[in-house]
């Protein structure tokens, strides 16, 4: 009897952990617009503590770097890579984000392909979490493939030797204030899904 009440406690435990998880995850939208105000410490805290929490191929946590990014002349740097017309108006593919996190995997990692599932993964994690704390984030990668070409680059960027730069995000305060006002309704209609049964 009382391991049955704990199993039934504990499915409603992770019942209303899903529920606060899907409301995350469906509130999550693209920013493209920050405000000059900075990120503090605490939320790249947080940031960092979900990044840390995703799940990393053969738990090979050697094989990926991150760099947060604060410093306005680096991430212009990266902007101009994309030319005169990266971004939407004319801000660049970072959109001005006062935050750059860049997420870099092993050289070695390129030839397996885990770089970008890695990537993909502490990404989105990363997202999330910035959701969560009411920040605006945005997904980077186009602006990726043309860092890759300028290695001279890296160590300003704090990607180690034997590192490549493989996605970032942007972080930051939106600049439209309804951003995250409302989650999207949510659906299994928008990816086509077959069931092999």
């Amino acid at each position: 009897m009382t391991g049955r009440a704990g199993g039934v406690a504990g499915r409603n435990d992770r019942k209303e952990v899903v529920m606060d998880t899907m409301q995350v995850i469906t509130t999550r939208k693209t920013c493209r617009a920050f405000t000059d105000e900075p990120v503090t410490k605490d939320q790249i805290r947080t940031i960092l503590e979900a990044a840390n929490a995703s799940p990393i191929a053969m738990h090979d946590f050697e094989a990926v770097q991150l760099s947060v990014i604060v410093d306005r002349k680096a991430i212009d740097a990266i902007d101009a890579l994309a030319g005169a017309n990266g971004g939407r108006m004319g801000t660049g593919p970072t959109y001005r984000a006062p935050v750059l996190i860049l997420v870099s995997g092993s050289e070695d990692g390129m030839e397996r392909g885990t770089n970008y599932c890695n990537a993909g993964c502490i990404i989105e994690n990363m997202q999330l979490a910035a959701t969560e704390l009411g920040l605006g984030s945005g997904y980077i990668l186009g602006v990726i493939k043309s860092l890759q070409q300028h290695p001279e680059m890296f160590a300003a960027l704090g990607v180690d030797e034997g590192f490549v730069p493989v996605s970032a995000m942007t972080l930051g305060h939106p600049a439209d204030a309804d951003l995250l006002a409302g989650p999207r309704e949510a659906t299994t209609e928008n990816i086509i899904t077959h069931f092999v049964e």
